[in-house]
């Protein structure tokens, strides 16, 4: 795989979706149509330079591949360097360097196939699930979509309005379940308010996505018997709750899909794996490279600081975009959200997580 070369894409419009989460549209001019074609599901990096540091993150694309336009979806987060230069500089007209659409967290239409697809987000993990939704209700039109989706209140539910629009839109065809883990509160009026303090307008469940309200979902919106996919997308204890909560029930694990959410300025509870350094003989695109680890460096890290391009995006062990196998030699990931069982048995690591644990270390990233 040689690395993905980013192309200059001119910001079409911004679309406020809460107080904190913005969609960025951009312009595909025709000339790179071919380069941007991508599945339901994945993501694009985006590249800035911020205070004269190069800021790299990946970004689910919330638009659907049928849709003329090209869109991701940002919500701020408290000290989020390229969240908050999104929010606060971004602006129509201007150009970001965008790397194609990567990332496997897929959905496959088939618009023959007769499936039900639930989905599972909390917070801005319903970008990616919007994108899959739009697909399947549009091109496998005998399909259903049951989406069960967390947030803390009324004021920060993304899409709000646009899947409401889609359930009546596709009524029968697209099932939504809010629930919110703390749901505006107002003041009482009246006498009532002397002895009440506060109350709710929110009808909906309330609650975050556990192990219980998953069980008690998948009780009322049982399989029929139809073929099934599960989508998960969101924060790491959200979705180690509803994957506990697919597989007690007897789901078969190949058939759920896991997106994690983590920021890249966060540790996410990942601690450091001991490294000693080492040597590193790469396989970059046609070049043949050997750098020397410092002690606690990763792979990526060593390969920045000496100045070379490899692919990567999110830095957090989130994306598969820094991926790359190891040929010879034994290596220690701090993180592994993006890659499976299987590939990590087969060599595969990601290099933004990755410490040698031996003197010499071959890897490639040509797969």
């Amino acid at each position: 795989m040689t690395t993905p070369q980013f192309y200059p894409l001119r910001v079409n419009r911004l679309q406020p979706e809460t107080d904190q989460a913005v969609s960025v549209y951009f312009e595909l001019p025709e000339h790179d149509r071919t380069a941007f074609n991508y599945r339901a599901g994945q993501y694009l990096t985006l590249r800035f330079v911020i205070d004269g540091k190069e800021e790299r993150r990946a970004y689910s694309m919330c638009s659907a591949p049928h849709e003329d336009e090209l869109a991701v979806t940002v919500k701020q987060v408290r000290n989020g360097i390229v969240s908050n230069h999104i929010a606060n500089s971004l602006k129509p007209g201007d150009t970001v360097d965008v790397m194609p659409p990567m990332g496997r967290f897929l959905a496959d239409v088939d618009p023959s196939a007769r499936r039900r697809y639930y989905l599972f987000g909390a917070g801005s993990g319903i970008t990616p699930l919007m994108s899959i939704l739009r697909s399947v209700l549009e091109k496998e039109p005998k399909s259903e979509v049951i989406l069960f989706y967390g947030n803390r209140d009324e004021d920060n539910i993304i899409f709000k309005e646009q899947l409401d629009e889609l359930q009546r839109r596709y009524n029968g065809q697209l099932t939504v379940e809010h629930t919110l883990s703390q749901p505006k509160k107002y003041p009482t009026k009246g006498l009532k308010g002397l002895f009440k303090r506060s109350h709710t307008r929110w009808e909906g469940a309330t609650g975050r996505i556990d192990r219980r309200a998953i069980v008690d979902f998948l009780q009322r919106h049982p399989t029929d018997g139809l073929t099934c996919r599960y989508y998960v997308c969101g924060p790491g204890q959200m979705i180690d709750n509803v994957e506990a909560a697919l597989l007690g029930h007897g789901i078969d694990e190949k058939l759920i899909h896991v997106e994690r959410f983590v920021s890249a300025n966060s540790n996410n509870g990942k601690t450091t794996a001991k490294s000693l350094g080492g040597t590193v003989n790469v396989k970059l695109d046609k070049e043949l490279l050997t750098i020397d680890l410092e002690p606690g460096q990763t792979i990526l890290d060593g390969l920045l600081q000496a100045g070379k391009t490899p692919p990567y995006s999110c830095l957090a062990g989130a994306c598969s975009t820094c991926m790359a196998r190891v040929d010879k030699g034994g290596v220690k990931m701090e993180v592994c959200y993006a890659l499976d069982d299987s590939e990590v048995e087969e060599g595969y690591i990601l290099t933004c997580q990755s410490h040698p644990t031996t003197p010499e270390v071959d890897i490639d990233f040509n797969v």
